[in-house]
Formats: C-alpha cells, sequence, structure tokens
C-alpha cells in the first residue's frame, strides 16, 4: 500500500509541476516582455494623439505608454499581497488566470485611441500574473530536498514568460490582428483555467506529502497531519511578523533587493527611451545609428532566456556559500556590470548588457526567495512576503515620474540618471561583499570552535581511558599479592 501510494505520489506530482509551469510560462511574468508589445501599441496608434500632428515619437508619448508599464510591474508586485493570504491554491490560481484574461480581452477590443483602457488592461495582466506567480509556492514542498531547485524553477519561468510577447509580436508582423493575437492567448488562458479547476487542490500542499489521484482528482497524500497546537500556533503567528519586519536583516535585505528591482525595471521600462538618447549620442560622434527595433527584440529575449543559463550557478553558490551575503554581492556585482554597460557610448556594450541584465533578474528573484523561504517559517514568511511586495510595487512606482523628468526637464539626457543608479548599485555591492567576509569570518570562528571542543573531548576522552587503565592494572596487581 505504501509502494503504490508512493509511486502514484511522484508521477502526478510531476505533472502537476508541469502544468505548473506551463501556466507559469503564459501568464506570471508576461507584462516584463513591455519592449515588443510597446512597439506593437505603437504601430496601432496607441496615444499618438499625444504627440503635434505629423509627429510620431514624442516625449508625452513615451511617458504614457511607460505610464501602462509601470501599472502592470507595480501590480505584479503586487499580486502577492492578494495571492499570498489566500490559502487555496485553487482559488489564488483561478483568481489569477480569471484576471490576465480579463486583461488580455481588454487588449484585443481596447479601440485605439482609448486613454484609460490600455493601463488597465496591464494593471490586469500584472495582477494576474502576480497571483499565479505566487499561487504556485507550496507545490515545493512536494519535492523534499529538491525544494530549491523547484522555487528557482518557478522563478526561470517567470523570466521566460516575458518570452511570450516575443511569440505576440512575430504573429502581428506576420498578418495577425492584434484583436486576433490577444483573442487567441485569451482561449489558451480559458483552457488554462480549466486545468486550473481539476488539477489543483484546495488547500497548500504540506512538507512531506505527495501527490496522487483520487476520483479523478489530484489530492495531497501522506501528509504530516497539524495538530490543534500548531494550528493554533499558525493562527496567533501574526503577533510575531512586527518583530521579524522590524529586525535589521530582514529590513537590510528588502531594502537591497528593493533597489535591484527597481533597478531592473528602470532598464525595461526606459530602454526603449534609453536607445533613443544612445542614437543621438552615436550620431553626434559621426557614428552609424543603431536599429531600436532590433534590440528591443534582443532585449526582451535575452531577458526571457538568460535567466534559465544561470539557475545552476545560483545553486551552486546557494549551497557552497550560503544564502544571504554571496548571492546578494553576485547580484550587486551583476547590476554593476550592465549599469556600465549601459553608460559606454558604443553599440557593442549593449549585447553585453543584455546578458549581465538577464542572469542579474534571474538572481535577485531566485535570491529573495530563497532567503525568505529559508529564514522564515511558512506562515510567517506569507505575511513577511505581503510587506515586501508593497514596498518593492510603490519602488517600481517611481521609475514613471523619473522618465517625465528626465525627457521634459533633462531633454532626454540619462547621464545623470545612470551615474547616480551606477554609484547606488556599487555602494550596495561594497555593502554585501562586507557581509559576505563577515559570513565568513563567523563560520570559520565556528567552525574552529568545534574543532577545539572536539579537541577537547578526545583530550577528556583519553585522560579518562587512561585513568580506566592504570585502575585496571592496580587491581590486576592486589588480585596477584592476594592470591
Amino acid at each position: 500500500m505504501t509502494r503504490d501510494s508512493s509511486t502514484q505520489g511522484m508521477m502526478p506530482a510531476y505533472a502537476l509541476f508541469a502544468f505548473t509551469l506551463w501556466q507559469s510560462f503564459c501568464s506570471s511574468g508576461i507584462v516584463y516582455g513591455w519592449p515588443l508589445l510597446m512597439l506593437l501599441l505603437k504601430q496601432e496608434g496607441v496615444y499618438a494623439s499625444r504627440c503635434p500632428q505629423g509627429v510620431e515619437e514624442c516625449s508625452s508619448r513615451d511617458v504614457a505608454l511607460n505610464l501602462v508599464f509601470t501599472a502592470g510591474a507595480m501590480c505584479n508586485i503586487l499580486g502577492g499581497v492578494i495571492g499570498g493570504p489566500i490559502s487555496s491554491p485553487k482559488v489564488a490560481l483561478g483568481l489569477g488566470v480569471v484576471l490576465t484574461t480579463l486583461g488580455s480581452l481588454l487588449l484585443a477590443l481596447a479601440p485605439s485611441n482609448s486613454e484609460f483602457l490600455w493601463p488597465l488592461a496591464y494593471i490586469f495582466q500584472g495582477l494576474g500574473g502576480g497571483i499565479v506567480h505566487f499561487g504556485a509556492m507550496s507545490l515545493g514542498n512536494v519535492f523534499g530536498k529538491n525544494r530549491g531547485w523547484i522555487m528557482a524553477c518557478l522563478a526561470g519561468v517567470l523570466g521566460l514568460s516575458t518570452f511570450v510577447y516575443q511569440i505576440f509580436y512575430a504573429f502581428y508582423t506576420a498578418g495577425m490582428s492584434r484583436q486576433a493575437v490577444f483573442l487567441l492567448h485569451s482561449g489558451i488562458m480559458v483552457l488554462n483555467l480549466l486545468g486550473t479547476l481539476w488539477l489543483w487542490p484546495m488547500r497548500p500542499f504540506r512538507a512531506g506529502e505527495t501527490v496522487g489521484f483520487q476520483h479523478g482528482r489530484m489530492v495531497a497524500l501522506n501528509g504530516i497531519s497539524m495538530g490543534a497546537n500548531a494550528a493554533n500556533k499558525a493562527r496567533i503567528s501574526c503577533k510575531t511578523v512586527l518583530k521579524f519586519a522590524i529586525a535589521p536583516k530582514f529590513v537590510g535585505f528588502v531594502c537591497f533587493l528593493a533597489t535591484q528591482l527597481w533597478l531592473s525595471r528602470c532598464l525595461m521600462g526606459m530602454f526603449g527611451a534609453e536607445l533613443a538618447w544612445k542614437n543621438r549620442i552615436l550620431e553626434d560622434m559621426g557614428s552609424a545609428p543603431i536599429s531600436v527595433s532590433k534590440h528591443l527584440t534582443l532585449f526582451t529575449m535575452s531577458q526571457a532566456v538568460m535567466g534559465l543559463t544561470v539557475i545552476p550557478v545560483f545553486g551552486t553558490i546557494a549551497a557552497k556559500y550560503g544564502h544571504i551575503g554571496a548571492p546578494a554581492f553576485a547580484t550587486g556585482l551583476l547590476s554593476v556590470v550592465w549599469l556600465a554597460c549601459l553608460c559606454i557610448p558604443a553599440e557593442w556594450p549593449l549585447y553585453i548588457l543584455y546578458i549581465f541584465a538577464g542572469w542579474h533578474r534571474q538572481f535577485f528573484f531566485s535570491t529573495f526567495l530563497n532567503f525568505m523561504t529559508s529564514e522564515y517559517a511558512p506562515e510567517v514568511y506569507g505575511r513577511l512576503l505581503t510587506i515586501t511586495n508593497l514596498m518593492s510595487g510603490f519602488v517600481v512606482l517611481v521609475q514613471n515620474p523619473m522618465l517625465a523628468f528626465i525627457l521634459n526637464s533633462l531633454d532626454g539626457n540619462f547621464w545623470p540618471m545612470l551615474a547616480f543608479m551606477l554609484a547606488l548599485a556599487s555602494l550596495l555591492t561594497a555593502i554585501a561583499g562586507w557581509c559576505l567576509l563577515q559570513e565568513r569570518r563567523a563560520l570559520k570562528n565556528s567552525k574552529d570552535q568545534k574543532a577545539k571542543d572536539s579537541d577537547a573531548y578526545d583530550s577528556e576522552e583519553s585522560i579518562s581511558n587512561e585513568d580506566l587503565a592504570e585502575n585496571t592494572e592496580s587491581s590486576d596487581r592486589s588480585i596477584e599479592n592476594a592470591a
């Protein structure tokens, strides 16, 4: 019976994991494929009325389009605030899929001259994708020691989902209408909704459980039941959340990762305007201009693909050097490299930027998830995740007024902002490096102390053995004398 249950449990688990990856690919991070969707919307004439008659590109239109991305990116992060408190993965994932479907329907049916439907559509897609991403987290508990790899794969497919808009844009340039492209995506999401309602159980998976089929549906098997004391502890754990939230470790780590998220979102939301600025610099230098559409395509592809290539590297670093200092230092170092590449007035550094920006995005997501799940119990983790997502969401919101200020007040000159970003990233990397050195020193001291304790124990045991031998020898002599 046990053999059948365990055998049955892993096959459905991998099937559910495969479906979850597909569902996440279709929804979780599609809003971050914005550069190519922006090209599609521009070709559809969205916000063209913001520019003077006869002019296709202007700062007012760029800021309006950037606001669409900012709303979607902020709501994607805030999706964890909504999805986190929902205890049932079936309900959370179903809600996320419905919201994503509504967003695609709006993108398909909204008139080109609409002012408010475009940000509303992206808000729906952002919220839905965030809820889908965070709603599937309990699936990692089914895979035991491989949980870290499952979390890394879910973070990786979040990045890979930016490739969806690459596919949509290819369909659009091949002759499909905008309406047909997004109605196709809506149909796929409806099928995903049916799969979610059939496959996912109502309650989240707990550690030690497997997945099996009962009455044609997936259920948790061989679980460790939560007793009354444990359930009560889970209910009252909110009393200790504030203590964790104001702890220096949590505050420092969340500030670091929120800053890394802000750097990445500024690159994604402003990259089209930055390419136009770089083109002006190259023309002033007498160099050939670059193709904006080609580089937006390469950037979107790199964000989707490069993150997957670095998952084994992250796993090795976290396993060998710990889950705080080393991943944070690597994340900061990657941000310094791609920011430096963006500052160089030439085209060739852009290709290096695409590699390191894709790695950076995967690293800060994996570092964040690994830190939260390693440091805090599940009942605390969910509530801290709400605080973290609220902070990160409002940090991302800042980049839209920043772009408006750069385009209008600085005449599209990105040098001051890039200099500030590079200095900030360098400072945070130095702090993370110092924390890593402190961790390594503390680990070395701990090992040395254990070695000393072991030597002292061996010495005491040796002395005890010598005393026992002397007593035994003395007793033997006494017996001989008595004889």
